[in-house]
């Protein structure tokens, strides 16, 4: 049973079932949405659509100039 520790509060998650990249799903304890990014070795990260990092990263590169 695959055991991982969430990003943000450090809980252990245990999976009883295989995990596919890509795949979402919230933290019971501080309930932040998290997605796999790697199924061996299990790793989990921030979930983040990919949208929104688009318009900050235009909205930044309009600041600087």
């Amino acid at each position: 049973m695959p055991v991982v520790s969430c990003p943000e509060c450090e809980a252990e998650l245990k999976f009883d079932k295989p995990v596919e990249v890509g795949e979402r799903m919230f933290c019971p304890e501080c309930d932040i949405e998290l997605e796999v990014i790697s199924a061996k070795p299990l790793i989990l990260d921030y979930a983040f659509d990919d949208e929104e990092w688009e318009e900050e990263d235009w909205e930044e590169e309009d600041e600087e100039e």
